[in-house]
């Protein structure tokens, strides 16, 4: 991350927070975020946002399956700078 956490959520818009908050981390490392589904095309843009910042990373949709955003380590280091404010 060549930015800092402060730096990056500063730059986020709403869907995109709301979204990296949705990510919490996972209850076994603690490293990487719990999906949150992409139900609408809005909701796929903001993950593939967050994908090209480098916070996060998505799959899908494909076939019956909605698609996924997670936050990675860099996303959870974001995130604990938006759960402060």
């Amino acid at each position: 991350m060549t930015k800092t956490p402060a730096q990056i959520a500063a730059g986020l818009t709403d869907a995109q927070r709301m979204m990296v908050r949705e990510s919490e981390p996972d209850d076994v490392t603690g490293k990487e975020g719990c999906g949150v589904e992409l139900l609408t095309g809005a909701q796929y843009a903001t993950a593939k946002a967050l994908e090209r910042k480098g916070i996060g990373h998505r799959e899908g949709p494909g076939g019956p399956f909605t698609g996924m955003y997670w936050n990675n380590a860099d996303g959870l280091a974001v995130r604990e700078h938006l759960e402060k404010k």
